[in-house]
């Protein structure tokens, strides 16, 4: 916590946890010098990090010293804290053979200028050139130095013509460079020895600052977005103040005031009536979202949420399970059902959104009723069950709840006429009640067709609509 009030020092420390980079972590005979360069990089921020942190947060995540002599077995000559090459430090011979290389370098460049000044021309690295003839000097004058032939009418192909003296050069430069490569993978094979010794304790510096580096994540993100501990206890699942990130941002986004969820499951299935639009969906998605922050090990954006740890979490409804090609939407409803009610051993979390909503009202209704008074005798399983059906049988063992819904005595419909759909939606929004209530099961409850109009559906036929639902209300129990 002491970390995330110091901006600079958290500046710092964030600075050398994103250049910690990964390196080979086996033994070999030879590693390269870019997996050397990974190595040395590592072990310089790692041990500037030592440095920044206070002896209580070293102990407390077991960050151990880097191994030791290995940053300086990976800096010898004149090197950068954040580089590596194999120097002419790491070897006589390879100092020696460098210095000739460099020596013949030299004479082959005096070389090249003496032929540029005799000829006129600058070849470069190139081995040819094609110039016009009249740039020629005197052909004869430097034929001893230039190879020349026709190329047409105008132009001549010339070529340097070396002599006996570099010839020997080359050939020396050749021999030079094999010598360089064997002796610097003589060194690289002694440098992989005396890293393979620390890999060891290399490795555990990378998980302990690893953890380290979750940890601080978490507190960042915590502080962020205002996350609390969960309390993780028997009791029934609760929620203070629960909020869907995603959801939330984008009412912040739109303007419009976001809800943050307040409920308790007191029993083992809940079921949540309500309308369309009228927050079902974002319920248990809070719930699920809350969970797997718990599940992951996160603290989670509430002011409280009690809940214990679950085996499996299963959310069956729009939009899952759409690989399961050859089903109705139904089918694939009750693939998941039968897949999530073989995954109950260790506790399981079950959410249904609107479970058989695309069968006969009646099927669902019995499928449903029965499939819930199943679940209640499950001591394993905590179920909640958003639906549109209200013809649900009412055992004691259920808990029901209700979105509060609609806010129509403040609502004229008339205030939809004319206005495009994203106004219409909003409309909606602002006169929403998203709030979780008790359900008794005496108050009918349904916007559907006020909705509808709202959202432009002529009001002739949900007029029609609610007539023929007064004449047939046992016909209306889906709506």
């Amino acid at each position: 916590g002491g970390l995330l009030h110091d901006p600079v020092l958290l500046s710092r420390i964030t600075h050398h946890l994103k250049r910690l980079p990964r390196f080979p972590d086996e033994p070999r005979p030879r590693y390269g010098e870019v997996e050397l360069f990974e190595v040395k990089k590592f072990v310089h921020n790692y041990t500037e990090l030592l440095g920044l942190l206070a002896p209580e947060v070293r102990a407390a995540f077991a960050l151990p010293m880097a191994p030791p002599g290995l940053l300086a077995l990976l800096d010898r000559g004149r090197q950068s804290a954040e580089s590596f090459y194999l120097s002419d430090a790491y070897s006589p011979l390879l100092t020696q053979i460098r210095r000739r290389l460099a020596e013949v370098a030299i004479a082959l460049a005096q070389g090249t200028q003496e032929l540029q000044e005799a000829s006129g021309l600058v070849f470069g690295e190139r081995p040819f050139l094609v110039v016009e003839r009249s740039r020629i000097p005197d052909e004869a004058q430097v034929q001893q130095l230039l190879s020349m032939e026709p190329y047409d009418e105008g132009r001549v192909l010339v070529r340097p013509r070396p002599g006996a003296g570099e010839w020997r050069l080359r050939e020396e430069q050749t021999l030079l460079l094999g010598q360089e490569r064997q002796e610097e993978e003589t060194v690289l094979r002694q440098l992989a020895e005396g890293l393979r010794e620390s890999l060891g304790g290399l490795v555990a510096c990378r998980e302990a600052i690893t953890g380290l580096d979750l940890a601080l994540a978490r507190a960042r993100l915590g502080q962020e977005c205002s996350l609390v501990r969960p309390f993780l206890g028997s009791g029934p699942l609760r929620v203070e103040g629960g909020r869907f990130l995603s959801c939330e941002e984008l009412c912040a986004h739109l303007g419009l005031p976001y809800v943050p969820l307040e409920v308790e499951f007191p029993s083992p299935v809940t079921v949540i009536f309500g309308s369309n639009m009228g927050g079902k969906t974002v319920v248990l998605k809070t719930v699920a979202f809350l969970q797997l922050c718990v599940q992951t090990g996160l603290f989670v954006p509430a002011l409280a949420f009690q809940t214990r740890l679950f085996r499996h979490l299963h959310f069956i409804g729009e939009g899952e399970g759409q690989g399961c090609q050859g089903l109705s939407g139904f089918g694939r409803e009750i693939y998941q059902l039968v897949e999530a009610l073989s995954d109950r051993e260790g506790g399981t979390l079950l959410l249904f959104d609107e479970f058989a909503r695309t069968t006969s009202s009646r099927e669902a209704e019995a499928l449903l009723s029965s499939l819930l008074e199943w679940l209640a005798r499950q001591p394993e399983v905590c179920t909640l069950c958003s639906t549109h059906f209200r013809g649900l049988e009412r055992p004691a063992s259920l808990d029901f709840r209700r979105m509060a819904g609609l806010r129509a005595g403040d609502l004229e419909l008339t205030a939809a006429e004319g206005a495009d759909l994203e106004s219409r939606i909003r409309l909606i929004d602002r006169h929403m009640d998203y709030r979780l209530v008790e359900d008794t099961g005496d108050v009918e409850v349904s916007d559907a067709l006020t909705i509808a109009t709202l959202l432009g559906l002529d009001p002739e036929i949900a007029t029609r609509a609610r007539a023929l639902m007064g004449a047939r209300p046992d016909q209306g129990k889906g709506l």
